[in-house]
């Protein structure tokens, strides 16, 4: 029996003769198609593959620090203020006193009579936390070529 190795597109054949007689006849048997075997889920690339990030380039190939783009939540606190009325009283007029007895004792107390009364308005101060979506930058060490750094 002969082996003869073909190199056909960068992929190794062998190919087998058979040195027997004429005569001879080597019976076919077909081949049942295999069962499809299940396919692993594709492993995520590798970052430090030796390839370009960006182009898929293999030359000239270095590590370097990208900025990439991020939007951030910054909390900013506002102080405003709402309006509440209150009434300030004016002053009373003393009308007389007024004694008693309990069990505790004699007491007494004074009698006042309100006058007047006028209307201010009190600015109550309100807080308020306002959640702010803005842009920024975080670095990234990813692998680029010449052409793409």
């Amino acid at each position: 029996m002969r082996t003869w190795v073909l190199l056909v597109g960068g992929m190794l054949f062998a190919a087998a003769a058979w040195s027997a007689c004429a005569d001879t006849v080597v019976p076919a048997v077909p081949l049942a198609p295999e069962p499809a075997a299940e396919v692993p889920p594709a492993a995520p690339a590798d970052p430090n593959d030796g390839r370009c990030d960006r182009c898929g380039s293999c030359q000239s190939v270095r590590s370097v620090c990208v900025p990439v783009p991020v939007e951030r939540e910054k909390k900013k606190i506002c102080w405003s203020y709402r309006c509440e009325d209150i009434c300030i009283p004016g002053p009373s007029i003393l009308c007389g006193e007024k004694c008693g007895c309990d069990e505790c004792g004699p007491w007494w107390m004074q009698i006042w009579k309100p006058t007047c009364a006028h209307v201010i308005t009190k600015h109550v101060p309100v807080k308020t936390e306002v959640v702010r979506k803005v842009p920024g930058f975080e670095w990234k060490v990813q692998e680029r070529c010449c052409q793409c750094r």
